[in-house]
């Protein structure tokens, strides 16, 4: 940036050339209201003028003119020179159809057409709306009314309260601040600043708002409110609670009459009695079908009994209540693409996953794994039934497969057709495989160390499990199998068909759930 001293001449002369644009102007201003038109009497019952003297008294049915309005009054004072008037008792001032305004007194210049009316109830009406007020300023020049000790206006079915307000009647539109509270037979609106539009009916609010219903309730610190359409945009900090169920985000777009909101950025759906949590980078909300689409990294939350809560993440979560054949209310959850769920004891992932409380069952699809401690169980579907939010009954379908790593070179295996698991407090406790099941066992002796490798094939059997470890395994049917030394174990003989350890892809905390799989 190149810097000019001005010499002191030039920068005098720059001085001088201010100071008489700002002379202009006033004197511009000045010969404005010196154009003015003089207030003239239309009417007075008495009038008493003093020779000498610029101060006239009027008394009964008095009427003054000046440039289109007409004001009325039971007494006034006329300053003829001033231009003025000072008006008492049944103060009226009419501007044509637009604007009719009531008071006990007024005071008005004809210079610089502003008044002043004062009284127990100062009312300004226009066509849309009736303002009531104590002191009231009114600039005929911008066509703005305004007062700052309290008013109330009313329309064909709003009533707004504050402790300031502005109104320019050229435009309908209102501006309130302090304490302001709008009030509809459907609704009430209450913030600190507010502008409000009485033609288009579009309140505009910023500060911290509530706007409270029946059957909802809701708060921002910025945003407009269209009361004809029950439309709406929520900013900053924004929250719909609907009944039960509350929404939040950085921004609300919410149509009442649908019950419908879309919430963009730190998106929150709450269901405070079945008491899960949505959260997302966008989402939609319908009330009326209570269903919600939620995308940009969602998260499914449920917390159980004991605080303990199980998270679903994926790419894309649909939510939505319908009634079962019994006529009950019930809810499905449909996650999909890239799905991990993560709670303290029992991880999963897979590629699409729903969730429907009229059975408590999450169904996994493509891929389906889960993990419990130590151990992988992996199936062509597999259903996890919940009671009370925690993990109950455990459904492998289809080329199921059970593993327990013993250390860095064992692995207990089992597989089979189907998989039935029964968890208890949280840990898988018994495992049934029925259809073609084989194991892969490392039995131990008394003292902890391994007898061997025990391999067999039985049509069904039962996997008995603690703190991860398999204690033992019964096989209903008559097994066919062979134990191997524990020095004579061939490598082909280590691991059944199907075997594949997962472990790297399981979620350690909340956090990874977001961590994209690898392709």
């Amino acid at each position: 940036m190149n810097y000019v001293l001005l010499p002191v001449a030039k920068v005098a002369w720059l001085l001088l050339a201010f100071i008489f644009s700002l002379s202009t102007y006033a004197q511009a201003n000045t010969l404005a209201q010196t154009k003015r038109k003089k207030i003239t009497i239309q009417q007075a019952d008495k009038g008493f003028y003093n020779k000498g003297s610029d101060r006239n008294r009027l008394i009964g049915n008095v009427v003054f003119e000046h440039e289109g309005a007409i004001m009325y009054c039971d007494s006034a004072w006329l300053y003829g020179s001033e231009n003025r008037i000072e008006a008492f008792q049944n103060v009226r001032i009419n501007q044509g159809d637009t604007l009719n305004l009531w008071g006990d007194y007024l005071e008005y210049s004809g210079n610089t057409r502003k008044a002043l009316v004062t009284g127990e109830e100062v009312k300004l009406k226009d066509t849309e709306m009736t303002l009531i007020t104590d002191r009231l300023n009114y600039d005929r020049n911008l066509s703005l009314a305004f007062y700052t000790t309290g008013g109330r206006i009313t329309n064909a079915e709003n009533i707004l309260v504050s402790q300031r307000g502005y109104y320019n009647s050229g435009n309908k539109v209102f501006n309130f601040k302090d304490s302001v509270r709008l009030t509809n037979p459907d609704y009430k609106i209450a913030c600190d600043t507010l502008d409000y539009n009485s033609e288009s009916r579009i309140a505009y609010f910023l500060g911290p708002t509530t706007i409270t219903s029946d059957s909802s309730f809701i708060y921002c610190e910025n945003g407009l409110y269209n009361t004809v359409a029950d439309v709406a945009q929520f900013e900053k900090n924004a929250k719909v609670y609907d009944g039960d169920t509350y929404l939040t985000g950085d921004s609300i777009y919410y149509e009442k009459l649908n019950e419908y909101g879309e919430a963009y950025g730190n998106v929150l759906i709450h269901d405070t009695v079945e008491n899960y949590t949505i959260t997302g980078g966008y989402g939609e909300y319908s009330g009326t079908s209570d269903s919600a689409f939620v995308t940009q990294e969602p998260l499914y939350s449920i917390v159980d009994k004991e605080n303990d809560t199980l998270h679903v993440h994926g790419d894309t979560l649909y939510s939505v209540k319908y009634l079962d054949t019994l006529l009950q209310t019930q809810r499905l959850v449909k996650i999909y693409y890239d799905v991990k769920f993560y709670k303290s004891r029992v991880q999963g992932k897979c590629d699409s996953l729903t969730y429907n409380s009229r059975d408590s069952t999450f169904k996994m699809y493509e891929k389906p794994v889960i993990w419990d401690d130590s151990t992988q169980i992996t199936g062509d579907t597999i259903y996890m039934l919940t009671k009370n939010n925690k993990p109950d009954t455990l459904k492998v379908f289809e080329n199921a497969f059970m593993l327990v790593q013993v250390d860095s070179t064992k692995d207990n295996q089992v597989s089979g057709k189907r998989l039935l698991g029964k968890f208890n407090k949280d840990e898988l406790r018994t495992v049934y495989v029925n259809g073609n099941g084989q194991t892969i066992y490392y039995p131990k002796e008394e003292d902890g160390d391994f007898i061997g490798m025990n391999r067999s094939v039985s049509a069904n059997l039962r996997i008995d499990l603690s703190d991860g470890e398999v204690k033992r395994i019964v096989f209903l049917k008559k097994p066919e199998g062979k134990l191997h030394p524990m020095g004579q174990i061939a490598a082909d003989q280590r691991k059944l068909e199907g075997y594949f350890l997962r472990f790297t892809e399981r979620p350690k905390n909340k956090q990874e759930l977001f961590i994209p799989s690898k392709k």
